[in-house]
């Protein structure tokens, strides 16, 4: 998952795409987004356009 959080953080990725970067079928890339959703990640995702981090004013992502 964090290939797809990394992917997200340089800007609008497609679900296909991060499948591809992580060698890993479609739908378990939907299920890890979900599932990075599901803790609070802020991703957003727009039919036609892929997904994105929502950026919060103030927020910022850990990576420890």
């Amino acid at each position: 998952m964090a290939k797809i959080v990394a992917l997200l953080e340089s800007g609008i990725s497609t679900a296909e795409k991060m499948a591809a970067e992580n060698k890993a079928s479609l739908r378990q890339t939907y299920r890890d987004i979900a599932a990075l959703k599901a803790i609070g990640m802020p991703i957003e995702g727009e039919a036609g356009l892929g997904y994105a981090l929502r950026v919060r004013k103030g927020a910022g992502l850990s990576h420890g």
